[in-house]
């Protein structure tokens, strides 16, 4: 379906109808993976935090840009004109071009990060890419209680990628249309109108035509809708902006929390200060996002208490069966009461 069909379906606004938000608000599943090195599992648990980084340092040369892509897409193959001759191309290229040149979607001003988990916890492509050559670790996590109310109106979510090229389509054209709808409704509303103050009368000269649409398309209400169709696009794009991933990547099931920090903002004085960890090509920022959990006592004199959200845990294929062990006790000394497995995956590195 195109944004010709699109347009002329009914208006979206109720999140039970808007696939957007629907995707975005999935329910989370019990157990999310997130495969790392020793090293890495180490100080996960000593920091009680995970890592987000900076999506322009991901293995993915096109983070936070396919996006565009497929807007750019969609622009060259929709019709030129819609109801009473309006311009839907150029009206979606306009809504495209401001979206994506505003601060939270400009790669040259906008700063997001990604903490990343899988819905598969034992897949050989991840150990080998993640896991210091299988011999690291997966933890699985219970976030359900990570995702920001919806009440909160935060650029944050958490939510699975979206790898089928069909789906991106059709989960950006619902953004987009929005900003169309509202666009092609008022379009249609005052060439109707205008029929209708015409019918009966003389063929109104294109004097009259131009002061009576000036004086609509000027109007503050007109303005108002226009506006709050864009907002609403520009929201829907921003969320789905960090979970758009190339297909190539589909194997790994992730599921992602996006930061998006706001352009403008005084990066000294934030929440989760931006650090920098050396890699072996790049100095990389990153977040240390908190995962604690508060976990409450049937006795009220018992005050809440801190925990981290681990209910799993799996060692790589290579790793010994002393590495388990020494695993437990890690968990053990830090008040986490999970035993770790081996993975049964039959993998010797070579």
């Amino acid at each position: 379906m195109g944004l010709a069909e699109i347009i002329s379906c009914e208006v979206f606004m109720d999140p039970q109808n808007d696939p957007v938000y629907n995707w975005v608000h999935q329910q989370i599943p019990e157990k999310l993976w997130h495969y790392t090195s020793v090293q890495g599992f180490q100080g996960i648990i000593e920091s009680r935090s995970i890592f987000a980084t900076d999506v322009r340092f991901l293995n993915d040369t096109e983070e936070f840009i396919h996006i565009r892509k497929v807007a750019d897409e969609l622009v060259e193959n929709t019709p030129e004109v819609g109801d009473f001759n309006f311009q839907l191309r150029s009206s979606l290229k306009w809504a495209v071009e401001n979206i994506f040149g505003s601060d939270f979607l400009n790669p040259n001003s906008a700063q997001i990060f990604v903490a990343s988990f899988s819905d598969s916890e034992n897949d050989l492509n991840q150990w080998r890419a993640y896991s210091h050559g299988t011999y690291g670790v997966s933890i699985s996590f219970d976030l359900e209680a990570i995702r920001p109310p919806v009440e909160s109106d935060l650029a944050v979510t958490f939510a699975p990628c979206i790898y089928d090229d069909g789906e991106k389509e059709r989960l950006v054209q619902r953004a987009l249309y929005y900003f169309v709808n509202e666009s092609q409704t008022l379009w249609s509303h005052t060439i109707q109108q205008f029929l209708q103050n015409a019918a009966g009368k003389a063929r109104p000269s294109f004097e009259e035509i131009l002061a009576f649409t000036n004086a609509s398309f000027s109007s503050a209400k007109y303005k108002t809708q226009l506006k709050t169709g864009f907002i609403e696009a520009r929201k829907r794009i921003l969320w789905l902006a960090g979970l758009l991933k190339h297909r190539g990547f589909k194997d790994e099931k992730e599921w992602r929390l996006v930061l998006p920090i706001s352009p403008g903002k005084d990066k000294t004085n934030l929440i989760h200060p931006i650090r920098i960890r050396q890699t072996a090509g790049a100095q990389v920022p990153y977040i240390a996002f908190p995962l604690d959990a508060v976990t409450t006592s049937s006795d009220p004199a018992v005050p809440p208490t801190p925990a981290l959200p681990i209910n799993d845990l799996m060692l790589g294929p290579s790793a010994s069966k002393d590495a388990v062990k020494a695993a437990l006790d890690f968990l053990q000394s830090n008040s986490i009461n999970v035993v770790p497995r081996l993975s049964d995956v039959p993998y010797r590195p070579v």
